[in-house]
């Protein structure tokens, strides 16, 4: 069973802009403060190498929705280390699904996934050092 707490996100930003490393935070409704990331490999070819920042107007915990008491965070670890799994913003030609995707495998949590609209993900090109 994957997390799924899309509806839990309130906003954050994903930074590929290393490759084979992405590192960011999230924040979430439920938690006192933001979720740090921590994984290996890359976004998918739409939008590798870049910054993404990702927002929810509307956060709501996901619990009220599958008719449970409490947070839907509880257990979620405050740093997420692992590996990437398929990052998208859904741009064409889509490497994946044609809307923003993010999963990752956390060494604590397991398959975690965010399923947003498009409205909800801004990609940023990172600047260049020279």
């Amino acid at each position: 069973m994957a997390w799924r707490p899309y509806e839990n996100l309130i906003e954050g930003e994903l930074d590929n802009s290393r490759p084979g490393q992405v590192t960011g935070s999230l924040r979430f409704l439920g938690l006192c403060a933001p979720v740090r990331l921590e994984l290996k490999g890359d976004f998918l070819a739409d939008i590798k190498g870049k910054i993404i920042r990702l927002k929810n107007s509307t956060p709501a915990d996901r619990n009220a929705s599958l008719q449970r008491s409490g947070t839907y965070m509880k257990g979620f670890a405050p740093v997420q280390k692992g590996e990437v799994g398929d990052i998208t913003a859904g741009l064409p030609p889509c490497p994946y699904v044609n809307y923003p995707y993010i999963e990752w495998y956390s060494e604590k949590n397991g398959r975690v996934v965010l399923e947003l609209e498009q409205d909800q993900i801004e990609i940023i090109e990172p600047a260049i050092n020279n």
